[in-house]
């Protein structure tokens, strides 16, 4: 239950980090000073993409009709991670950091949602993220190599919106 975690004991349970803002803003400090590319990236259904840590069941909903059964008598086992579990950001997190590992990232120091890759600077904020870098096509390969280990992506084009911050780049390269 949610309302009885207390850190040290099951914090680590439910805990799942993301960026700081303060990484995010050297991102772009980045971008700007070095005239650097962006493109911004979505996890598709991103949660249910890792597999569950543990066995794991849910009820039948009522709604489902098992020919005249009650759906009291049946359960179902997960497969997958889902949305709602109050660990299910960590284990997304955990999977989605052994990927990025697979194809070569390297995990910050500082900020555990903070990447480099060669040139490529990556800020992960759940299932949000940023690419950056100085060579398009550096970040071009980085996404197929993301796509290679069957990390489901979508492309959300060049960096103008991210967590509802309006990103206006001007010509002078500044943010």
């Amino acid at each position: 239950d949610g309302s009885r975690i207390q850190q040290g004991d099951h914090y680590d349970h439910s805990y799942s980090p993301v960026a700081s803002w303060n990484s995010i803003r050297l991102l772009l400090t980045m971008t700007a000073v070095h005239g650097w590319h962006t493109k911004q990236l979505d996890y598709v259904a991103a949660f249910p993409q890792a597999p569950v840590e543990r066995e794991l069941y849910m009820k039948i909903p009522k709604v489902i009709n098992l020919r005249n059964k009650s759906s009291d008598d049946y359960v179902l086992k997960l497969h997958k991670n889902t949305y709602g579990q109050k660990n299910s950001g960590r284990v997304w997190n955990k999977y989605l950091v052994n990927k990025l590992t697979k194809i070569g990232f390297r995990q910050s120091k500082v900020d555990e949602c903070v990447f480099y890759k060669g040139k490529v600077m990556y800020a992960l904020y759940t299932e949000d993220s940023i690419l950056a870098g100085p060579d398009p096509q550096e970040i071009d390969e980085v996404i197929a190599k993301m796509r290679k280990v069957k990390l489901d992506i979508t492309i959300e084009g060049t960096l103008e919106d991210f967590l509802g911050v309006n990103i206006d780049r001007k010509p002078n390269s500044t943010i």
